[in-house]
């Protein structure tokens, strides 16, 4: 795929004062008559380059390389098909640059039966990155990354921070629930970074309380047990006291000292997790532990599939489920949403739960923004891993200027046909200024908006389509469609907004070609706050 390059992010006001063309033009007469005519071509050849640009009202600002990423793979290491050697080779041969692998943390599952649920219990423990070592999941992606240095490779983790039980292992109703509520954690830079994972599987942090106290009932039966014993020391000195009764004396107390020994096994380390597999439903608490815990280590956190629904079953264990898009309204501090695929029912359209999510933000009731990406979710090869891309504007194609793009908004989600579009450029502007914004940004106005789109149409891409059938491009103001355009091919948009609410925050986002549900492309949001002259 090539890397279109981004030639304009439009910092500088227009101005002939200090356009390069006029700069040059006048400085070539400055020049002495003898170097006069060698100025005058390396100024044509100039002109010639600059000619090329789509937008010659413009000063040159920074570049931007567009990098196409596959985002949520699974090899070997976890529950996925393939090596992670030969996802990156077949990453590479699709076009992909940028490769991020999130096998999961752990996929151990267990239950007990009450009153021993750590001593008698069913337990299920499926390859992970903490069955195969954490140390050495990082230096396998690592490897790779060093290995490919034309492809970015980075390691990551689909983390299951939380699941619980309902029904009887007895009854054969046993279900597993809320085993789908999935974050991708990118960024992590260390193995104690997984170790420490919070996650019912993993184990979540405990603490000493009051139940912590009762925990050490067993203490009880060695007591009672040593007073057996010492029962029976004291009665074997009288000769009256019968063989039977030093024998059942010795027998009670062995049978203390066992009950003792097993529960206390049980219930060590004496200490109360913060939350556990059997009392239901705990709410978004395990979540917005686990995003607390990404955070503090500078990782990003993306809710992954918000939307799926599915039923399976695991070694005879029954596995729903079910749609979990509210949590997203719900936990806060989170860097970002997978729209495509599960993502583009109620989350990812005009109106939906994520521009519910991005209004909060612009009224305050929220810390930061939260951004889309696109999630393959691979781990067999029944679909292309390209279906489902990424896009990244970053100025170096490098680790860190991808998880820096990730971080700051500075990419789109794409999926299906729509990867034979590319949305080169998304910028608000203010034209008497000349200050703007691009994706992911922010930026005070003191006049109208003007919004700039670009898109490109590659022809030759194996999905294209819209050489027969067009695109459509949806400009999108907190939530609300303001103007729709219609394109057959390439096109530049020059957009002047007539909205303008001093002192209000809005924000503006695009979605292309989503007239179909798993299809598009979808921008992040550019953030404009309106503000009095000065």
């Amino acid at each position: 795929m090539n890397i279109p390059i981004l030639r304009n992010v439009y910092r500088y006001p227009v101005s002939v004062l200090i356009h390069p063309i006029p700069l040059l033009a006048f400085f070539s007469l400055l020049v002495p008559k003898p170097f006069r005519r060698m100025t005058t071509l390396l100024l044509g050849a100039y002109l010639l380059v600059w000619s090329g640009s789509p937008f010659l009202d413009i000063c040159y600002g920074g570049e931007y390389a567009l990098v196409p990423g596959s985002v949520h793979l699974h090899s070997t290491i976890s529950n996925g098909e393939k090596t992670a050697e030969e996802i990156v080779a077949l990453a590479r041969e699709s076009g992909i640059e940028a490769v991020i692998f999130t096998d999961h943390d752990t996929m151990r599952w267990t239950y007990g039966l009450s009153p021993l649920r750590r001593v008698i219990q069913k337990v299920i423990n499926q390859n992970s990155i903490l069955k195969y070592g954490a140390e050495n999941y990082i230096d396998t992606i690592e490897a790779l990354d060093t290995k490919y240095p034309e492809t970015v490779v980075i390691h990551g983790t689909e983390a299951i921070p939380f699941y619980y039980w309902q029904g009887s292992v007895f009854k054969k109703t046993l279900t597993l629930l809320s085993g789908n509520k999935h974050i991708l954690a990118v960024g992590l830079k260390t193995a104690s970074d997984y170790q420490n994972l919070p996650s019912v599987g993993n184990g979540f942090p405990a603490s000493f309380n009051g139940e912590s106290f009762v925990s050490l009932w067993p203490l009880s039966l060695f007591a009672l047990g040593w007073w057996f014993v010492s029962l029976q020391r004291k009665r074997s000195t009288r000769q009256e006291v019968s063989v039977n009764t030093v024998s059942l004396n010795r027998i009670l107390g062995i049978i203390c000292f066992f009950i003792g020994a097993v529960f206390m096994v049980n219930n060590f380390p004496f200490r109360t997790p913060l939350y556990d597999q059997y009392h239901g439903d705990q709410g978004t608490g395990p979540y917005q532990h686990l995003i607390d815990y990404v955070n503090e280590r500078d990782g990003l956190t993306f809710w992954a599939h918000p939307e799926v629904k599915r039923t399976a079953e695991i070694q005879g264990v029954r596995v729903d489920s079910s749609p979990y898009e509210n949590d997203l309204l719900n936990t806060h501090n989170y860097t970002g949403i997978a729209v495509f695929s599960e993502g583009m029912r109620h989350i990812g359209p005009p109106g939906g739960i994520w521009d519910k999510i991005l209004l909060q933000y612009c009224l305050g009731k929220r810390e930061r923004p939260v951004w889309v990406l696109g999630e393959v979710d691979y781990k067999v090869g029944d679909f292309p891993i390209d279906e489902t891309q990424t896009v990244f504007f970053v100025q170096e194609k490098s680790r860190e200027a991808i998880l820096h793009a990730m971080k700051s908004g500075k990419m789109y989600a794409a999926m299906g046909a729509a990867n034979a579009l590319t949305l080169t450029n998304f910028v608000v502007e203010e034209v008497q200024s000349g200050n703007s914004a691009f994706m992911g940004e922010e930026i005070q106005l003191t006049t109208k908006p003007r919004i700039r789109i670009s898109v490109t149409v590659n022809h030759d891409h194996t999905l294209s389509e819209y050489r027969e059938r067009g695109f459509t491009i949806d400009l999108i103001r907190n939530g609300t469609v303001i103007k729709t355009f219609e394109a057959t091919d390439s096109v530049d948009i020059v957009y002047d907004d007539d909205y303008i609410h001093l002192n209000e925050k809005v924000y503006y986002r695009l979605a292309i070609d989503t007239s179909y549900l798993f299809r598009g492309i979808v921008s992040n949001p550019i953030f404009v706050t309106f503000k009095e002259k000065l």
